[in-house]
């Protein structure tokens, strides 16, 4: 059986071994492209041996020379803007857990020259050509296996094979449809591949967001430099993956399959769902009858022909897989093997990019093809061979260690960076489980210009590029996402350690076609319809508590600018009777710790100065502003394929301008309402767009019904906390109750200037035409509930609709004389006694919605038994799951 070292694969110049290249050193980089200092021992990405700059970055070139440093800051800043409206994010691995940064984009792209491009394109196509007879060998005949090429325990050992992936049907006679290839240039400007990304590369979607940054930042350029374009690439992809379908029809329905929230992909698989018109699903989504995959909405199952996974393997099917996955569905496995449905890419192709395979494939392509491997891949030794594991444990210093079987779980380890102690330890485990390991040789990555610290310096590049394979052919991504570093190791990394990416351009010597657009041109006929029952139950719950929370913020911050405007107004506090009542109320709603709504507070009022302008950044509190805010933008990211953008970015804006970070350094009552005037601004444009661009769909009724509900908790809330016991002097506090339910301008525009409760009462509690008031928000619930579907044949009113109409009822006959009267205990005893009506019934009836459309709690059967999905409580607050 040949081995990596019988077949005396080259080895590119390793780098050192003691530390880390530092790409900053040596003389300071000029501003011009042409003059930047390079590495003498580095391929130059943007300069021949000589010095001169390649033809490919000419354009670039005179661009940046014409902006200048100061052209060049400003652009850095507007991409770093632009990511943040977009709401570009990644999970980057800390070592010890992951966090959400912003998406990081260098402010000059590079540039690789056609031809020298398609040198590359050739040999990537061949080798999806050698992967795809690897998975059709090893899940099918095994020759391979037989005639000893690999080693048996490349798949008996390997925890990611399972038997069920064997001899699985295939579409299109491919397993693989979309490839992803790691690449970099050594120090003689050869290409390496230097990992397979085979499952559901990642990627894709961030490449396409570099260059539509970089169009916007660069128009002029963009246009003129040659640059081959993306969107032929992916309109071949739209249009395979529709001819994937096995039942050919019109426009058949393609998913997304996402592992959800809280995956490093959560981005990418929302920006690319959109982008490509793909419904975006998660597994609780979906649901298998018969031998079809469908989608639960709430008008019903939805089939799906195309599933487009970016779900792991193991965890697409939990009845024939693992077990405990949450992320797959019940009996996917059973749809392909029925031929009902395609897979992109086929669930078992994870076991191609297993870095134990990579010395071998020279010896498959031979196998399996006769063919030469045209592209070198990084020098890789499998521990499982006697001969490979003395030479790694002979040059551990020299190597990188990685999992045989996996590219993502596990970080590499590098022993030139270990301690004698952990070097001992990596050593006993190598020897303990050799299959388990290989070592590979650091590449000399090539180094490119990125502008840092107003300068070009020269840092490393590497290359992720995609590969599409057709049912007649291979085409190669023009272009490709580059991670670059001005540390080498880095690189050798996963993809998630990369500090800084760029857009790669592919530079034509000629005119490139300016295909731009997704949208078919043929000449099918569309059937005119009206959308919207096709809601999943998940989104649907993700609108609700959007509306809820959008509502939520709005009240809370007008209460708090309310009540800090007594606080900075010329009367003298002891003055203001209804201080007392306002700062109940926002110790009501959780803003203000209960010792302060206590009746006199000449004792506390000094510490409202202070304790009131920071409850507006408080963090610490579950049921602060900030924690509303946070939980708006946790659920308008979950449906973000579902909203306009000009939707998300607000909730990008609120939530930078407001968040801890942004904390002024000096807390004082003027900070803390210019934020809350620019929150409830931003509030409101969000009311506008839902109010004029939402259709009125069910995912438009589950916003406003959220709200709805929300609005009148609130109101009832604030109201019997002001309200139902009068004070001494009721013009200040009425005034007050209306400005912070936006009603002030109404009542004056009918009443002038004479401020009486009865009157202000019935503004807020029964006036139907008023849209803060109680009865208009149940009016609209009632009209909210009766548009949504219900069983067929039911005649019955649902439990939420008899709740809607039970809180309907008293408002409809409640009379404001006896709301307004005062008993002799000098209580509003009736309006008591409504306001609590409310708080108590509008929880139940939110509860009585969400049984009824947003949960859908079924046992799973598994091989190992039953077991219950649970609701994602996440989505909701604390005190939402306590009731």
């Amino acid at each position: 059986m040949p081995t990596p070292i019988d077949s005396k694969v080259n080895v590119p110049t390793p780098t050192a071994t003691d530390t880390a290249t530092d790409s900053t050193t040596g003389s300071p980089p000029a501003l011009s492209l042409g003059s930047y200092a390079a590495m003498a021992d580095r391929f130059d990405e943007c300069r021949l041996p000589d010095g001169t700059l390649r033809p490919c970055w000419k354009s670039i070139a005179d661009e940046v020379t014409s902006l200048g440093k100061s052209g060049l800051n400003d652009r850095e800043s507007q991409i770093e803007q632009l990511i943040r409206e977009n709401g570009s994010t990644f999970q980057i691995d800390t070592g010890e857990g992951t966090q959400t940064r912003p998406w990081q984009l260098a402010t000059v792209p590079m540039a690789i020259a056609e031809q020298d491009w398609n040198r590359l394109a050739t040999g990537l196509a061949q080798r999806t050509r050698v992967l795809e007879a690897i998975l059709a060998d090893l899940l099918g005949p095994q020759r391979l296996i037989r005639e000893r090429v690999l080693p048996p325990e490349l798949l008996w050992d390997n925890p990611r094979f399972l038997r069920v992936y064997h001899n699985l049907p295939v579409s299109a006679g491919h397993r693989l449809h979309l490839v992803g290839f790691d690449v970099a240039r050594a120090s003689d400007g050869a290409w390496w591949v230097t990992g397979d990304r085979t499952r559901a590369p990642s990627g894709l979607g961030y490449l396409l967001e570099n260059r539509i940054v970089h169009g916007r930042i660069f128009p002029h350029l963009s246009r003129t430099a040659n640059v081959r374009r993306l969107a032929s690439f992916f309109g071949s992809m739209r249009r395979h993956f529709r001819s994937l379908a096995p039942r050919q029809n019109d426009n058949p329905r393609v998913a997304l399959l996402t592992p959800g929230h809280g995956s490093y992909r959560d981005f990418e698989d929302a920006y690319l769902a959109r982008y490509l018109g793909y419904t975006l699903v998660q597994g609780r989504d979906l649901a298998v009858r018969g031998e079809r995959l469908h989608l639960k909405t709430l008008g019903g199952l939805l089939p799906i022909e195309v599933l487009w996974r970016h779900v792991s393997d193991r965890k697409c099917d939990p009845l024939e897989l693992e077990p405990h996955s949450t992320e797959g569905v019940t009996g996917l496995l059973r749809c392909k093997r029925g031929g009902q449905l395609a897979v992109v890419n086929s669930i078992g192709t994870a076991i191609a990019e297993m870095p134990a395979l990579i010395p071998f494939l020279p010896a498959a392509a031979k196998l399996l093809l006769g063919e030469t491997l045209q592209l070198p891949s990084v020098a890789t030794y499998w521990c499982g061979a006697e001969k490979e594991r003395r030479y790694v444990l002979e040059h551990l210093d020299e190597l990188v260690l990685r999992d045989a079987f996996a590219v993502s779980d596990t970080r590499p380890v590098m022993p030139v960076r270990c301690t004698a102690e952990e070097k001992e330890a990596l050593v006993r485990r190598i020897k303990a489980q050799p299959n388990r390991f290989v070592g590979q040789h650091r590449l000399s990555h090539s180094v490119t210009p990125v502008w840092h610290r107003e300068r070009f310096e020269p840092w490393h590049v590497s290359l992720r590029t995609f590969v599409l394979q057709t049912k007649t052919n291979i085409e190669v991504l023009p272009g490709a996402l580059a991670r670059v570093s001005p540390k080498e190791d880095l690189l050798s990394n996963s993809p998630t350690q990369g500090q800084l990416t760029q857009d790669c351009w592919i530079v034509s010597d000629k005119p490139v076609d300016h295909e731009t657009t997704l949208l078919s041109n043929d000449d099918r006929t569309i059937v005119l319809r009206r959308s919207g029952a096709e809601l999943p139950s998940r989104v649907a719950e993700h609108l609700f508590w959007l509306g809820r929370y959008v509502e939520r913020c709005e009240s809370i911050a007008r209460l708090l600018r309310t009540t800090l405007a007594r606080l900075v107004g010329e009367d003298e506090l002891n003055d203001l009777p209804e201080m007392t009542r306002l700062v109940a109320a926002l110790a009501a709603v959780g803003q203000l710790e209960p010792d302060y709504a206590i009746e006199g507070l000449d004792g506390a009022m000094p510490q409202l100065d202070s304790v009131l302008p920071s409850s507006v950044f408080d963090t610490a509190n579950p049921r602060a502003l900030q924690n509303s805010v946070a939980s708006a933008l946790h659920n308008a990211t979950a449906v973000r394929d579902r909203i306009s953008l000009d939707a998300y970015r607000i909730f990008q804006s609120i939530h930078a301008d407001i968040s801890g970070s942004r904390r002024p350094t000096t807390v004082n009552v003027s900070r803390a309402m210019e934020r809350l005037n620019r929150l409830i601004t931003h509030l409101m444009a969000f009311s506008g767009l839902t109010a004029e661009s939402l259709t009125r769909t069910h995912g438009w009724r589950f916003v406003l019904l959220g709200r709805r509900l929300e609005r009148a908790d609130q109101t009832a809330e604030l109201l019997l906390a002001t309200m139902a016991r009068p004070v001494a002097d009721e013009v200040g506090l009425c005034e007050s109750i209306l400005d912070a339910t936006d009603s002030l301008m109404t009542y004056r525009s009918r009443y002038l200037s004479l401020v009486r409760p009865a009157p202000a009462i019935d503004l807020m509690v029964t006036d139907e035409t008023n849209p803060r008031s109680l009865r208009f928000q149940l009016n609209d619930i009632q009209q909210l509930l009766s548009d949504l579907p219900t069983e067929p044949g039911r005649v019955a009113l649902g439990a939420d609709e008899r709740l809607a109409r039970e809180l309907q009822h008293p408002l409809l006959i409640a009379d404001v004389a006896t709301l307004t009267e005062v008993n002799a205990s000098g209580n509003r005893v009736e309006l008591q006694r409504l306001l609590e009506l409310v708080q108590t019934k509008i929880p139940q009836l939110a509860n009585a919605i969400a049984g009824r459309y947003l949960i859908h709690t079924a046992p799973e059967q598994t091989l190992t038994g039953d077991r219950e999905q649970s609701l994602d409580e996440s989505l909701m607050p604390p005190e939402a799951t306590q009731r």
